[in-house]
């Protein structure tokens, strides 16, 4: 028992100083700042809430990446963001289409894991994108423009980095990706009932439609934050989920208090908000493999300033977030049973 807490305390508290990613903050931080101040200007807020979301994903997933695959695995993660975006907002207005395509969208992120850590970032980053375009009224109605959106803010990123390669090594931009198996056979090899990723699959497959029928039943504004909790927190071992819900919970609420010293407190809104975002994004970009609950503490307080870029009303937003991430982490912890393989299978 004792040393299940210490990995726990360890894994949500400790810094990994060798993975923290400052150029790539900061870089971000940029990238953002050049997107949302035009929109602020020209006061169309909304709109920013997708490119902001395109350009954060896409970025986080080239997080650890080798230079010369950074272009390529954000391109790729790009497209899967667009068509996830406009998907969810296809179907936004039905909520019982969006409860019954979560679960097939659930499972095929999860099992993509089995391609390798980068693909199962990228199926985070997928099935998140899925549901927050499913679940957010307020974002742009029609689903071409809210993919177009969210590719952009990508492309943006993408572009960054491509500028970025090319004053250090332009060499690198082409580099050899190696031997490296095909996507084909990563999969064939987790081809299995009992395999991790297919259980990790099928768990969320679970969980997701589940919270999403109870986040439609519920009638609150964001309330897709509950079945986002565990699309972020649920991984294919039940010591890695409960690592990220501890982290989950503590990032949350440290976020949410500076949220609520920033935005209420100060009323930190316009241009100023777009530097809480900026900032918010760079901290969770370099802090994503080094701590991931410092990484939380900025993604709570990117979401919450840049909805209020939006319209949001910030004091519901913090109290729902909080309810929501609750919540989400105990039916995340739960689905981590469905098909747990015990020691003496």
């Amino acid at each position: 028992m004792a040393s299940h807490l210490r990995t726990l305390l360890v894994g949500t508290t400790h810094v990994e100083r060798g993975a923290l990613r400052v150029e790539a903050g900061v870089r971000i931080a940029i990238v953002l700042v050049l997107l949302l101040v035009p929109i602020v200007h020209f006061d169309a807020a909304k709109v920013g809430i997708p490119l902001a979301i395109g350009a954060l994903f896409a970025n986080l997933a080239e997080v650890g990446e080798d230079p010369g695959r950074r272009w390529r695995t954000m391109a790729w993660v790009t497209l899967w963001l667009m068509a996830m975006a406009t998907l969810g907002s296809l179907l936004s207005e039905q909520a019982i289409a969006v409860v019954i395509a979560s679960a097939p969208v659930a499972f095929a992120c999860g099992v993509a894991g089995a391609a390798g850590p980068r693909a199962a970032l990228g199926g985070v980053l997928s099935l998140v994108t899925f549901i927050i375009f499913a679940g957010a009224p307020s974002l742009p109605e029609a689903a071409i423009e809210s993919g177009a959106l969210v590719g952009l803010g990508g492309m943006a990123a993408t572009v960054a980095i491509v500028v970025s390669t090319l004053v250090r090594d332009p060499r690198a931009l082409v580099s050899a990706l190696g031997d490296a198996p095909t996507m084909g056979q990563r999969f064939r090899e987790h081809l299995a009932v009992r395999d991790a990723f297919v259980r990790h699959g099928v768990r969320i497959a679970v969980a997701i439609p589940i919270a999403t029928a109870i986040a439609d039943a519920s009638g609150f504004l964001h309330a897709y934050w509950l079945p986002m909790t565990i699309a972020w927190v649920t991984r294919p071992d039940l010591e890695g989920t409960v690592v990220k819900v501890l982290a989950r919970v503590a990032g949350t609420l440290i976020g949410i208090a500076i949220s609520a010293f920033l935005l209420l407190a100060l009323g930190v809104h316009g241009y100023a908000a777009v530097l809480v975002v900026a900032i918010a994004g760079g901290v969770t970009v370099a802090f994503l493999l080094a701590n991931y609950a410092v990484a939380i503490v900025g993604i709570t307080t990117f979401v919450i300033a840049i909805f209020s870029i939006g319209g949001d009303p910030v004091s519901e937003d913090l109290i729902l977030r909080v309810g929501a991430t609750i919540a989400g982490a105990l039916l995340a912890v739960a689905a981590s049973f469905i098909g747990r393989v015990r020691p003496a299978d």
